[in-house]
């Protein structure tokens, strides 16, 4: 028996195995087999339960999705309360010795030449947001979305309404009308900042005070700017960047101002109308903040108190510390807005502005690449009279003023100063190019969008503080240095106050500019009217009639109102785009002989 256990195995044959292994091995499958039935019958269970009980599903969902968003806001607070000390004490102290990153350059590939004759950018599509709450459009609506046109190649402007008497066959193809039906609008954002929020069991009372907030402050949109992005989400298919934006304003050919650098390596870019430089105000406008649509931009509004979660601290730059949140700044709004009226007293809320708190929580992210550009008109600063060119007809969009206009002795470098030197305007006028409105706007839009900015120089470290924007609560001023001699300084071209600002990993940053304008002109991506739109709202019927899509046409905007200006060639050709400059007519002649008249009699119609 021995010999024959010691060679089964070289006779190929198993030797046999003790009992204690064989009941050790059968109890090991057993078990074995035992979990894996509990977890099928588990898995089975918990299916069939679901299946019958669509709500607990559900529920078990939100649940989730609560507990994840509940996380990422908490820890975007954490980060953004962190990052506010370290960025200031980095801005007061300059670089440090640190190399700037670069700045959007223009040596970037171009896009296929191709491209060049499409009616669209191959690449890039930016969405302009207006929601309007309101039975009523503004009385110069059509002018807006007139100008609109211009910008077909790269933007879109999308509308959104509640009921307003929308043409919609009188719009071009880049406006977009979006009806939320009555009260929609309320609704619209309750559900979706809800939802943002981490809060979707407060759906209902958001919706309510939303509601509410919307049909008796329609102003209390403007509020809510940073979310349209998160909140219009479903909107936005197709698009790589947005922007909020407002209506008292005329578009000329953004394509003119974008470049594709800046599209490529910014996160946010936002136009500035000189203030930067001449007031050191850093803050995104309400006119123009283009953001890049990606998880760096979502969600920054988040960390702002009065649109955060219930309860939280809002933190970061955009907190106070408090316990509040977005559901307990439209309850005391609403609270307050009710004992007035049972007092019978008028009631309007303090109103927290884009240009407060968002602009903070930009400017002390460092993650984000972020650019304030010198590229708007606007009537604080402009030349008496705007001149407003809308496309049609193979003629390109364009707004744009008088450089060195009487009565404007900044205009020239608000916007950016011209690549030629010009002379300013104290010179002679024999000294000074001509004006013509209707000399010819940029050429076409190209895929490579070079813009009509050309830097200058290198980055310059930049120091800020709070002194500045008045308007603006002191926790979220941000504000460049201004005392030093560069701010006055004129550029190689002879024009002042030619800067842009940037905010790059943590640091900020100035850089001198030159663009390209017309002999004698400033040419604006936009024309911001908030002062004059006060004398448009009395006129009414008596502001110009604005020709159907496709057709150009030329207005003059100043204080009082806009009127047409005829379009009529020089030397009396009317073939061919762009074939030379455009006369005035005596319509123009008219609008500057009253203009005159006004300023000597001193017939000036309050602010």
């Amino acid at each position: 028996g021995g010999m024959g256990g010691r060679h089964a195995g070289l006779l190929g044959v198993e030797p046999a195995r003790p009992r204690r292994a064989l009941l050790s091995d059968t109890w090991l499958r057993v078990l074995v087999v035992g979990l894996g039935c509990a977890w099928l019958c588990t898995s089975l269970w918990l299916a069939w339960s679901l299946r019958r009980d669509p709500a607990g599903a559900a529920s078990l969902r939100r649940s989730h999705e609560m507990t994840e968003l509940s996380n990422e806001v908490l820890i975007l607070r954490r980060q953004l309360a962190s990052m506010v000390s370290d960025a200031d004490e980095a801005a007061a102290s300059g670089a440090g010795g640190t190399e700037p990153p670069p700045p959007p350059t223009d040596a970037l590939g171009h896009a296929d030449p191709a491209a060049d004759t499409a009616s669209r950018h191959p690449e890039f599509r930016l969405a302009m947001i207006v929601p309007w709450l309101g039975a009523e459009l503004p009385r110069w609506f059509d002018l807006f979305v007139a100008s609109c046109a211009g910008s077909a190649y790269l933007v879109d402007w999308l509308i959104f309404h509640e009921d307003a008497p929308i043409d919609v066959a009188a719009a071009p193809a880049n406006v977009r009308y979006i009806l939320l039906g009555p009260h929609g609008m309320g609704a619209h954002f309750g559900v979706q900042l809800a939802r943002l929020t981490g809060e979707p069991n407060q759906t209902h009372t958001l919706v309510r005070l939303l509601q509410h907030a919307f049909a008796t402050w329609p102003y209390a949109i403007v509020e809510y700017k940073p979310t349209y992005g998160d909140v219009f989400r479903d909107y936005l298919d197709g698009y790589t960047h947005w922007s909020y934006t407002d209506l008292d304003l005329v578009a000329g050919d953004l394509t003119a101002f974008v470049s594709r650098a800046e599209l490529v390596e910014l996160d946010i870019l936002t136009f500035t109308f000189g203030d930067a430089v001449t007031h050191g105000r850093l803050y995104l406008r309400g006119q123009f903040a283009m953001h890049r649509l990606s998880a760096a931009t979502s969600r920054l509004w988040l960390a702002c108190e009065f649109l955060s979660a219930s309860g939280g601290s809002g933190g970061g730059a955009g907190g106070g510390g408090g316990s509040g949140g977005l559901l307990h700044e439209l309850r005391i709004k609403h609270a307050r807005a009710t004992r007035a009226q049972q007092r019978g007293e008028a009631f309007r809320p303090h109103f927290n502005s884009a240009e407060g708190c968002y602009s903070r929580v930009v400017a002390t992210s460092p993650t984000l690449r972020v650019k304030y550009a010198n590229r708007m008109i606007a009537d604080f600063t402009s030349a008496p009279q705007v001149y407003v060119l809308l496309s049609g007809g193979g003629r390109r969009a364009a707004v744009r003023m008088c450089a060195g206009s009487e009565g404007d002795g900044t205009a020239g470098g608000l916007v950016g100063s011209p690549m030629r030197p010009t002379a300013s305007s104290s010179a002679p006028a024999s000294q000074r190019a001509a004006c013509d409105p209707f000399a010819p706007p940029p050429p076409p839009p190209r895929a490579s969008l070079l813009g009509n900015q050309r830097p200058v120089g290198a980055l310059i470290p930049l120091v800020t503080h709070t002194n500045c924007s008045e308007w603006v609560e002191p926790r979220y001023r941000v504000c460049a240095d201004v005392s030093g001699a560069w701010a006055s300084e004129l550029g190689a071209d002879g024009a002042a106050n030619g800067w842009n600002f940037f905010y790059l990993a943590g640091r900020w940053y100035r850089q001198r500019f030159t663009a390209s304008h017309p002999a004698g002109l400033i040419e604006g991506a936009l024309f911001h009217f908030q002062v004059w739109k006060r004398a448009y709202k009395r006129q009414g019927p008596q502001l110009a009639p604005i020709p159907p899509p496709g057709e150009s046409a030329a207005f003059v905007l100043t204080k009082e109102g806009y009127r047409p200006l005829a379009l009529r060639p020089a030397g009396g050709s009317s073939t061919g785009a762009g074939t030379g400059a455009y006369e005035y007519d005596e319509a123009l002649a008219s609008i500057d002989a009253r203009l005159k008249a006004i300023e000597r009699d001193g017939d000036h119609q309050p602010g």
